[in-house]
Formats: structure tokens, sequence, C-alpha cells
């Protein structure tokens, strides 16, 4: 990245990123919007301060790989699963997912969801029988169609076209539908549940839910809140090591990459977490991460430009190697 723009960058206006994806609202009737009555009491965590005694040498290498595809400009969530890149749009698109080359970058494979529509996904994650996508941007707080796609990673594989079940859902703590607090756009599976790591504009925490994964009508049960400052894009676990990765921005496209390990069973932010320090700092709009080895991860960056600025951002694939920060 040239100097001019990283500079131009960190001076933006921190009202510089408003909006990713659609910000549409819908009323599908089938969402229950009813809140039990035993809400579960909110717990908030912030960071413990784990990495203050690290040599200033033990630093991440964020690189950039290759620009992507034209036709992926609005890169949204990543996956390697399988051996394969997969990649996808937030919206505007039709409900594609890409096969991407490692080596070259280029489009291998398109795979259509034959009954689903992409009004705003924003993350991808699997486990070891099924892909999950998710239908959730949420930019105003007010959707009530909220989903999951659910194919089987057999098909992924080797289909052109699949047909999803579908996971739709409600929020356990929402009560009012016009709270930017509600968007959504990382999650992983684990443990046979999904969970869900809020993106909140409003107060730059991140709310952790957990979500069955069968398809049907489910309440997505608030866990707790971590005190992440800044904007949650996407999310990856590594189940051997249990190494959970969150990618966030600030709204002046200032990356950073957190860390949570130690933790136990499903409560993520109950173990240590690190924000990961990058030898290079990164301005760009990261949406997707997924784990490629044991300390490495790829992350995916929208196209994104500012004429009033002056500034235009590709559309990238990064790769990242924390191995250092754990040695």
């Amino acid at each position: 990245m040239k100097r001019i723009l990283t500079l131009s960058l960190i001076s933006l206006s921190p009202l510089l990123i408003t909006n990713c994806g659609s910000s549409s609202s819908s009323t599908t009737p089938n969402i229950s919007s009813s809140i039990p009555n035993d809400h579960t009491i909110p717990i908030e965590r912030n960071s413990t301060t784990i990495d203050d005694t690290l040599p200033s040498n033990h630093k991440s290498d964020i690189t950039l790989k290759f620009k992507l595809p034209n036709e992926i400009k609005e890169t949204s969530g990543l996956i390697k699963v399988d051996n394969q890149l997969w990649t996808h749009n937030d919206s505007g698109d039709k409900a594609n997912l890409y096969q991407i080359d490692e080596e070259s970058g280029k489009i291998i494979k398109s795979v259509t969801i034959t009954n689903a529509t992409n009004k705003d996904w924003e993350d991808i994650t699997y486990d070891d029988t099924y892909v999950y996508i998710g239908e959730f941007g949420n930019n105003n707080g007010n959707r009530k169609d909220l989903k999951i796609y659910k194919i089987l990673r057999s098909d992924l594989k080797i289909e052109t076209s699949i047909t999803a079940e579908t996971i739709n859902f409600s929020y356990s703590d929402q009560t009012t539908f016009n709270d930017k607090n509600f968007d959504c756009e990382a999650m992983v599976a684990y443990q046979d549940k999904l969970y869900l790591f809020s993106k909140n504009w409003q107060n730059k925490k991140t709310r952790l839910y957990e979500l069955e994964t069968t398809k049907g009508t489910h309440i997505a049960n608030y866990k707790e809140t971590f005190n992440i400052n800044g904007l949650v894009t996407g999310a990856t676990i590594n189940k051997e090591l249990n190494i959970l990765l969150l990618s966030t921005y600030s709204k002046t496209l200032n990356v950073n990459i957190w860390s949570f390990l130690n933790y136990s069973n499903s409560d993520f932010f109950s173990g240590d977490a690190k924000k990961l320090t990058l030898k290079t700092p990164l301005n760009a709009q990261v949406e997707g991460i997924t784990f490629i080895d044991k300390h490495k991860a790829y992350l995916s960056s929208e196209s994104f430009s500012n004429t009033s600025y002056n500034i235009s951002l590709d559309n990238n694939l990064y790769e990242l190697d924390f191995s250092k920060e754990f040695e």
C-alpha cells in the first residue's frame, strides 16, 4: 500500500465508514420477534494484557498476496475448506460462492445457491459436514428476516448449483428494531453450534450469541460482551489449537486482529484476549478472515473509494503470519 494512501486514511473524518452492504429492512412474517422473559444477565469483558511484555520484534507479518478479481469487489466472507479457498460478495450479487486459486487469484469455479438471495451476506463458516452462509448484515438494526443458509461440504466440492436449508433467527436481547448495535458480520461453527459476533457501530463492542445449526426458526441466545474497541467484520477458529481470531477495523479503516485462547468451552471471551501487533500497519476494509495453517490466516478486503478524499483501495487478499507472537 502506498504511503500517501495510508496517511490520507489516517487523517479522515471518523464518519468516513458509515455502511457495509445492504441496509434495507424487511418484515418477513415467519421470523419470531418475541423476546424471552429470562434475559441473560449481561457480562462484559475487557482484554487482558498478555502482550505487554513481548519483545518489540515479536510482531505479526501481514503481506499483500494479490488483488482479487473484479467479480468479487465486495468480498465479505472467506473460508479455506477441503483445500479450497472460497469467498462471496456481501450484496448486489447473485447468490454465488466463488472458489479462488491461491496462486493466481483467479476464479476457478462459482456455485449458485438456487433457493437463496444475497441481500447482505456477511460471513461464511463450516463444520465437519456443512458450510454456513450468514445472511445477517443489519446496518440499521431493523431486519426481521435474518437467516443462515446451510449447504453440504461435499456438494460444494463437486456441484455448481446447490439447494440450501435455511436457519431463520432473531436475537434474544433485541427489543427494538432501529439499534445499530445489532449488526453482525462474523460467525464460526464450534461444538455443534453457531456463534455470532455483533458489529456494534455505536459503542464499538461485540456481543457473542449462540445459535442452533438445524433448519427452522430459532433464537440466537446472548452469552457475553467484549469491549473490542472496533467494528468486528470477520471470524475464524482453529479447533485443534483452540484459537479464535476476530478481524476489526475502525471508522478510518485501521485494521486490527484479535486472538482469543485458553477459553473454556464456547466462552471465548473468558480466556486470554490479545490484539496482535502488526509489523506493517494495514488500512483497508477487511471483511473476511480464515485460518490456513496453525498461525497463519488469509484476510480479504473490499474495494473502497472516496472521491472527496481522493482515495481508492483495491479488493485484495492478504496473508497474516502471527507465529512470532506465540514463540
